[in-house]
């Protein structure tokens, strides 16, 4: 790397030696040349060093070349007395527009080549089921609310600061993950090591925050040869470094996961290849191909890339010009008050990581979606999914939420689409304005009046279950892989009502069965007269849990 900066520092003086033929007798053109160096020390310094730029014949292009261009334009202004020396500004100055060329204009004129990049699967099945043990109802913002708090119990808590935090699968469950690092130079100065991590359930808001003990010398904050990109960077030194994840295994030990790849089309598309996964205690790293990467990283493609590929995969279908004026076929991530908005989640098995986002109109205020793409996060796959066209967006999702608590000035905050009981439904954890959870939100994204809250995940699920059945009207154009609707006779062995705001709810169980049956009475009016030992017959949402949602029933007792 050092060397690197002392050659390259010299693209800083002057090229010509028709100049130098001229003037190199001369002190100040020798002055003239070390202020130049001194320079191109700088910048050198500056892209090697601190930027970290792979060392490859492309990056050296992209990063010096102009500098050519200038000091060829300069020379010739400075010594236009000199014979050839226009020549020299002439080709400086084509080398300065080339330059400008492909970091202006060539990047939207491979525009179509950026889409077919993405190589997205368009799918007209629907998202699958989700298993509702494991959605990730605590938000980024509360985490990090929680992880704060703790912070301030760690020893020598006035040395750190927090990382960012990352939604992680460590031993079958869902944890936001936050690193403790450096809080500057000279609290990294005075500490040899961060003393660990925090991991907050992304599962269950009720859980207590816990601070995991692990000493991590090489660490993003970290400074010179402690800083895990520099120590990356110097044992390959031509690898794109794209970004790193947070990677705790299942056991719970740190790991940093590096993402490495090259770049397509001069440098205007990242190719992601695999990851370098750094030991932070030792700095011991090892190189992985995607297809032999350790199954405990969730992340391998970040989040920026998965939104750069949304962005292609939408606009750029029949190329750049008609993203602008015909706008055939175009749509766009939701992106929320100029940020983009995206989100992680995890499968149905709760196994494979994808970031997740909404597509809509390229209308700045649109309501409604046009689809929804999950990307992989380990592969890449880009798949697009066009049965949620014309539903709630999660910008209206959000905004059903902040209505329905207006008094309370309740916030919704990272909404995620899900398949819940066989309806296309947001999740939308709802905070107040410290960034505490208040209400875990389930809202239809066919019909926003169809929503179930509650301070917990179950108790949520329970009121949109009952929404679902009793206020979701019926839609033959809704995909068909629906939660299975079963019917059941059977004798009434206890009955429990209670008295709500509008109605009543009748909650039962039969004879020989598990679940427990509840309807309320603005559904079914009779049910208020439900009495053990009454028969009945009942069809009834089967989800698998011990409470269900009842969709009709008829008291065989009373004929009713």
């Amino acid at each position: 790397m050092v060397w690197h900066i002392v050659l390259f520092s010299f693209l800083f003086v002057t090229l010509s030696p028709v100049i130098w033929r001229k003037l190199w007798k001369e002190r100040m053109f020798w002055q003239l040349q070390l202020i130049r160096y001194l320079l191109g020390l700088l910048y050198s310094f500056f892209v090697f060093y601190v930027v970290l730029i792979d060392q490859t014949p492309a990056a050296y292009l992209t990063w010096f070349v102009w500098v050519v261009g200038v000091g060829l334009i300069v020379d010739f202004l400075l010594f236009v007395d000199i014979p050839f020396t226009f020549l020299g500004g002439v080709l400086g100055g084509v080398i300065l527009l080339a330059f400008i060329y492909m970091k202006t204009v060539y990047p939207f004129a491979i525009a179509k080549d950026k889409y077919e990049f993405t190589q997205a699967e368009i799918s007209e099945q629907s998202l699958e089921p989700m298993n509702e043990e494991h959605l990730p109802v605590v938000p980024k913002k509360y985490a990090l609310y929680k992880t704060e708090k703790l912070l301030g119990k760690v020893e020598n808590y006035f040395y750190y600061d927090l990382g960012d935090p990352t939604i992680q699968k460590i031993d079958g469950s869902l944890f936001w993950v936050t690193p403790v690092e450096y809080q500057d130079f000279f609290k990294w100065r005075q500490s040899e090591y961060t003393p660990g991590y925090i991991r907050v359930s992304a599962e269950d808001h009720r859980a207590e925050a816990r601070f995991v003990e692990a000493k991590m010398k090489v660490v993003p904050s970290a400074y010179f040869s402690d800083n895990l990109f520099r120590q990356v960077r110097l044992q390959y030194p031509d690898l794109l470094l794209v970004d790193a994840s947070f990677e705790p295994d299942e056991s719970g030990k740190p790991y940093y996961a590096v993402s490495y790849g090259r770049f397509e089309k001069f440098r205007a598309v990242q190719d992601i290849q695999g990851v370098i996964l750094v030991d932070p205690a030792s700095g011991e790293m090892k190189q992985y191909p995607l297809d032999r990467v350790p199954a405990f990283v969730d992340q391998i493609f970040p989040a920026d890339v998965a939104w750069e590929r949304n962005r292609w995969f939408g606009l750029y279908k029949h190329g750049f010009w008609n993203s602008i004026f015909g706008m055939r076929d175009v749509h766009r991530p939701t992106e929320w008050e100029g940020l983009f908005d995206i989100v992680a989640a995890f499968d149905k098995d709760n196994v494979a990581m994808h970031w997740i986002t909404d597509h809509t109109r390229d209308e700045e205020e649109s309501g409604s979606m046009v689809g929804y793409t999950m990307f992989n996060s380990r592969t890449g796959k880009l798949t697009y999914y066009t049965g949620a066209n014309g539903m709630l967006n999660g910008r209206a999702a959000t905004q059903v939420v902040e209505k329905t608590f207006r008094e309370k000035q309740w916030r919704g905050a990272n909404p995620i689409l899900y398949n819940i009981y066989g309806e296309y439904t947001w999740l939308v954890p709802t905070l107040d304005s410290n960034g505490v959870l208040r209400q875990i939100v389930f809202v239809n994204a066919r019909d926003e009046k169809v929503v179930g809250y509650g301070k917990s995940k179950q108790e949520a699920l329970n009121q949109y279950q009952y929404a679902v059945t009793s206020d979701l009207q019926p839609d033959t154009d809704v995909a068909t892989d629906r939660a299975d609707i079963e019917t059941i006779s059977g004798k009434v062995e206890s009955v429990h009502k209670t008295d709500r705001q509008d109605d009543v709810l009748i909650q039962f169980i039969l004879e020989g069965e598990e679940p427990i049956f509840s309807v309320r009475s603005s559904q079914s009016p009779y049910t208020i007269f439900l009495e053990p030992g009454h028969r009945v017959k009942i069809e009834y949402i089967n989800t698998g849990e011990t409470a269900v949602a009842v969709k009709n029933l008829k008291n065989l007792t009373l004929k009713r």
